[in-house]
């Protein structure tokens, strides 16, 4: 009897399943076939089909594993299993390989920039950048940006300690992000909390047609088209976003179609 449990034996891929079928053989059965099939129900019939479907159909990756399975290379099941799935994970392509090749090329640049200060444990950063937006909702100091650095640098050390050079980056990282969470997430934070949604609805156009720091004119009759509400709702609404800090009023607008005068917002985020 064995507690193994087979992962692949149903897998869609045949030769995957040939793959673990003789992993299991040779790293828990020492080799023997028959003892396999006692243990597995089904499991005489199913190899014959797999078999036959990986002469005919394995690839590349999957004879690398059968040879790495063969000339000791893979030394057991865990190891086996390792490598099936590395080879599951799916190959960039198109826009998404055009982009690793980006983020590689920057990663680069970073690292002859930075020298002794560059940080090359990318599952250290990503915790940062996670970590940054509770940071901001807490408005977290110094003292307790520079308490998470240290926790995650140990938490996710990879056998490098960082430096002092790289701790401060690190900080900063932390701090960088939990600024840009800030500026504008505690503003749309707001929004989206403020029980009428046609508040965050307006935001939203307006975003869309005006760049931070830019004026927008804004009469009542384009804020009630964009914004979908009647033009009674317009000035309740922006005097939220107004409020909010979303927008200054640089220019009163006035009521009436022979009025002449709109009133003019500036996006402050």
């Amino acid at each position: 009897m064995t507690d193994i449990e087979p992962r692949y034996f149903d897998h869609p891929d045949a030769c995957l399943s040939y793959l673990e079928f003789t992993a299991i053989k040779k790293f828990v059965f020492s080799g023997s076939a028959s003892d396999l099939y006692e243990a597995f129900d089904g499991s005489y019939l199913k190899s014959l089909a797999w078999t036959e479907k990986m002469h005919a159909n394995a690839k590349q990756h999957h004879k690398e594993i059968l040879s790495n399975i063969s000339n000791g290379n893979i030394t057991n099941l865990a190891s086996f299993y390792d490598a099936a799935s590395a080879m599951l994970k799916p190959k960039p392509r198109g826009k998404m390989l055009k982009d690793k090749k980006k983020r590689t090329s920057q990663k680069e640049y970073q690292r002859d920039n930075k020298g002794e200060a560059f940080i090359d444990n990318d599952p250290l950063l990503s915790a940062a950048a996670r970590s940054a937006f509770d940071l901001a909702e807490d408005q977290a100091d110094e003292a307790a940006v520079a308490l998470k650095a240290e926790e995650l640098a140990g938490q996710f050390d990879n056998g490098t300690p960082l430096n002092e050079l790289q701790m401060s980056v690190l900080r900063d990282y932390i701090q960088q992000r939990i600024d840009k969470h800030q500026k504008l997430d505690r503003v749309e934070a707001a929004l989206i909390d403020d029980p009428d949604k046609n508040v965050y609805y307006m935001w939203g156009q307006i975003k869309r047609r005006c760049l931070k720091d830019d004026t927008i004119a804004w009469p009542y009759a384009t804020a009630a088209k964009y914004g979908r509400c009647s033009r009674t709702q317009v000035s309740k609404i922006m005097n939220k976003l107004t409020k909010f800090g979303a927008v200054t009023r640089v220019q009163e607008g006035k009521r009436g179609a022979n009025s002449g005068r709109a009133a003019i917002y500036r996006r402050e985020i």
